[in-house]
């Protein structure tokens, strides 16, 4: 039976995720908690890995439920904790102190602050997949790829790339299941230059995109929609949640299936 092995969470955006065993959906069609908070510069441009190479040193460790967060930095002995709503004004100074520059933290209860808006739900990728990737760059471990990729639901009990069964052809929307929530699929994700880089030191491998796209485009499962591959730099499913799935909740265990139960 194919399933949901792991949730994970980005509380703010670009920085580090959480794993949780059960998250509810919002309003707006996100996981709760998942890139609630954003870091944005004065133009109202989101400070990310693919510009500021210094996010990569800051490890964050959250207790959600005290709405809390750790800031670390690399090797330093640095340490410090914030509240995420009380002490919003003191996370801008910090930041605005470590990159140089005036940073504003933003928080969107709604539904989070996604990078595809047409496409605002949870990324899902299965655990065959980030292992056939692992073969692709052995100095990589597969926790390590999940990290660079980033990807919000992980799927166990199935071949590699199983996940692209979750979407058609370009612009058509696939429902799936998980639990007794519905998804919508819509493409392949194409991806940045953030999993490029280690997700620990910024260190980026200048090989890396030409030789995924290159071993994706020769590995690509007859299931996998050609329509959707303008380059082949695409990995984890973007999806859509309907507005009547609001409240419901995901869980570590459900069961995923191809044919939702209406």
């Amino acid at each position: 039976m194919k399933t949901l092995e792991r949730i994970t969470v980005y509380p703010i955006k670009s920085l580090d995720g959480i794993s949780l065993d059960k998250v509810e959906i919002t309003p707006g069609g996100s996981l709760s908690f998942d890139r609630e908070f954003a870091l944005i510069d004065e133009d109202g441009k989101f400070i990310n890995g693919k510009k500021f190479g210094q996010i990569h040193l800051i490890r964050s460790v959250y207790c959600l439920t005290e709405r809390l967060v750790e800031f670390s930095i690399g090797k330093d002995n640095f340490k410090k904790v914030f509240h995420l709503e009380k002490e919003k004004t003191e996370i801008e100074y910090f930041f605005s102190d470590f990159l140089g520059k005036k940073i504003i933290f933003r928080q969107n209860r709604e539904n989070g602050f996604p990078d595809d808006l047409s496409a605002s739900g949870p990324t899902v990728v299965s655990s065959a997949s980030l292992e056939e990737v692992a073969k692709w760059f052995p100095d990589i471990s597969v926790e390590e790829l999940y990290r660079r990729f980033r990807p919000n639901l992980l799927i166990t009990n199935t071949p590699a790339f199983w996940e692209d069964n979750l979407f058609g052809e370009k612009g058509e929307e696939k429902h799936f299941q998980i639990g007794v929530v519905r998804f919508v699929g819509v493409n392949p994700c194409a991806r940045c230059a953030v999993p490029t880089k280690n997700p620990v030191t910024g260190e980026a491998i200048s090989s890396f995109q030409k030789h995924f796209a290159g071993m994706r485009k020769n590995t690509l499962p007859k299931w996998s929609n050609l329509s959707q591959f303008d380059h082949f730099y695409r990995f984890c499913v973007n999806t859509k949640i309907p507005v009547t799935e609001a409240g419901k909740y995901l869980s570590a265990g459900n069961a995923v299936s191809l044919e939702p139960q209406y």
